[in-house]
């Protein structure tokens, strides 16, 4: 399919003699012709120079009586005329003329070798090999001058003419009816002298073709570009959109349980995070339940899926009471329909008169509590949501205490590797949680995210971070 754009390309441009029908594209393709091309001239005009310079040390064997001319031709117009156009590289206000310069220099250094040979003598060598000398001008021209085809063309046909009109009327050397030495000259010259030229004018041409298709792809890289980041702000604004969405469907205060304060930290990986937490309300004062979950993946997808939790949970008024039917309620509506996710989730419902803790888990991370120096690690069975409808979960009951701290949190807090691929799991329960059990539940919960940072080395995480905590007064 690319090459067929690209055969589509060279028609038009062949159809429109190497110039767009549009003259705005035209117009953008003959600046950025100009700034392009300017490495390419000075690098042209470099060699030129140097080798118009060089060939000087042939002047002096090939034209032995005459070299002080020739050496005038070189040194004197030639090569001063070449270092003005290279000069004029440098001159970003010049770069409109430095089409009509280079054609002029260029002529200069083609007829500057056909007025040597036409000033030299007979007898010299170079009065016939110098023509060698304009088929390196040729090449030049078609290439490394970056002439557009038709000043190409233009300065070509004046070598052409100029090299016909000195060699007929100058040197006196055409063909005769009877060969000799000057009719063989002619013939073997020309041969060559045209050929070179034919050449060259086909080179300029597909060199200014693949300079236009060059072009026309790089606008189109732009305009691709151009809207590829278009496409990225509007994605930034609808995502930045949704994360505020999604914040909005976390709670933003604790709820108010006699004889309880709550904790949380939640840190998204990305703008959506897939970790999701929540507190149902009873009508009895004393009671909170608290939800926390993690769905698979980041993102979009797992934001969507925390929406539909959040649903889920408005809708749960009947099974909010039952640990184990709560998660079974969720898991029936959920499976199914969120693909190939999975959520681990837990739910506990606490009861601030008995200080009695129930929960029932899915896959979740099991909750910790905080005693007197002590951290416990409660146990319960209970398989992921997202995989089985009929699965069910395993309700465990604890007798809390007053100074007791409960820990609940997503996988992101212990799954987390450092440099040296050690996990977070046993330094924040073998040292970290033992050192905190006094403190405040906030500094429980602020100092275990900090230490985590330490850990890690950085606080850009592989997953979303959320601990939720609370504190039996």
């Amino acid at each position: 399919m690319r090459h067929d754009c690209e055969g589509r390309i060279i028609f038009i441009i062949m159809k429109t003699y190497l110039r767009f029908a549009n003259r705005e594209v035209e117009k953008a393709f003959l600046t950025h012709y100009a700034e392009t091309a300017i490495p390419g001239i000075r690098m042209g005009y470099w060699l030129a120079t140097i080798l118009y310079a060089l060939f000087s040390i042939l002047d002096y064997f090939l034209m032995p009586e005459s070299y002080r001319t020739m050496w005038f031709i070189r040194f004197a117009i030639v090569i001063p005329v070449a270092t003005v156009t290279y000069l004029m590289t440098y001159n970003k206000s010049l770069h409109r003329y430095m089409q009509f310069a280079i054609s002029a220099s260029s002529l200069i250094m083609g007829l500057g070798i056909v007025a040597m040979m036409a000033l030299a003598r007979e007898s010299e060598p170079g009065y016939t090999f110098y023509y060698a000398g304009i088929i390196l001008v040729i090449m030049g021209i078609a290439t490394l001058f970056g002439l557009r085809f038709h000043y190409a063309v233009f300065c070509l046909l004046c070598l052409v003419a100029g090299y016909e009109l000195s060699l007929i009327f100058i040197q006196r050397i055409y063909p005769s009816s009877t060969p000799d030495a000057k009719s063989v000259i002619f013939i073997n010259n020309n041969f060559f002298f045209i050929g070179a030229n034919i050449m060259g004018i086909i080179i300029a041409y597909l060199f200014e073709i693949s300079k236009r298709i060059e072009f026309l792809q790089q606008e189109e890289i732009k305009s691709r570009n151009s809207e590829i980041i278009q496409h990225a702000r509007e994605m930034k604004r609808e995502l930045e959109l949704a994360k505020q969405l999604q914040l909005r469907l976390l709670p933003d205060v604790y709820p108010e349980i006699p004889g309880v304060k709550f904790s949380l930290l939640y840190r998204p990986m990305e703008d959506l995070g897939g970790d999701y937490y929540d507190y149902i309300k009873f009508a009895e004062e004393h009671m909170i339940g608290i939800f926390i979950s993690d769905v698979s993946g980041h993102g979009l997808p797992a934001a969507l899926i925390t929406s539909m939790l959040k649903s889920l949970i408005a809708a749960s008024e009947k099974v909010k009471f039952s640990v184990s039917d709560f998660l079974h309620y969720i898991n029936t509506h959920a499976s199914g329909i969120i693909g190939d996710n999975f959520i681990t989730a837990l739910y506990a419902l606490y009861d601030s008169k008995s200080r009695i803790l129930k929960f029932a888990r899915a896959g979740h991370p099991f909750p910790l509590i905080l005693r007197k120096g002590k951290v416990i690690q409660v146990k319960s069975r209970g398989g992921m949501i997202g995989y089985n409808p009929y699965a069910s979960y395993a309700e465990t009951e604890v007798q809390l205490e007053p100074g007791d701290k409960v820990l609940l949190f997503t996988d992101g807090l212990i799954e987390e590797i450092n440099d040296e691929s050690q996990s977070f799991e046993s330094t924040f329960m073998e040292k970290v949680l033992p050192s905190l059990s006094m403190m405040p539940i906030t500094d429980v919960v602020a100092v275990s995210f900090r230490r985590l940072v330490e850990f890690k080395g950085s606080s850009d995480f592989m997953d979303d971070i959320c601990i939720l905590g609370m504190e039996v007064l």
